[in-house]
């Protein structure tokens, strides 16, 4: 089961998934993941999920491919492009433990540890939020 893949830079790689994960191709799925990641050489590499359908199976592979990655000193992130993709990632509180980005550019910020700038509400002349 190989996923295309392919460097952004020296230290970023991103792997593309556009299969459905399910129960019967888990180990599989895992196991190219985990190959990929350990012949990268990154320091970071970026799941960028494209399939409309985010199953179980997948969660779990995320998962322990995520573990695997920390144990080797390697950042992981998922890049959730559909809405209901992110919708489980969410529901499921798995956004608690893996970095998920709607955009490939919001992996790669996300992975040096930044955070989207939000917009903040100007501040009145005695330092309070104006409403």
């Amino acid at each position: 089961m190989p996923f295309p893949c392919y460097r952004l830079n020296i230290d970023h790689v991103v792997i593309e998934l556009h299969e459905v994960i399910d129960f019967h191709a888990e180990d599989a799925a895992e196991r190219e993941l985990r190959t990929v990641m350990s012949h990268s050489g990154a320091r970071t590499v970026i799941i960028d999920v494209h399939s409309p359908l985010v199953t179980a199976g997948l969660v779990n592979v995320l998962l322990r491919v995520h573990r695997a990655a920390r144990g080797g000193g390697v950042v992981l992130c998922v890049v959730a492009r559909r809405p209901l993709a992110r919708k489980v990632f969410r529901i499921s509180q798995v956004c608690r433990i893996l970095l998920v980005a709607a955009t490939l550019p919001g992996a790669m910020a996300l992975a040096r540890g930044c955070r989207p700038v939000v917009a903040r509400a100007p501040r009145s002349a005695h330092g309070a939020r104006d409403q």
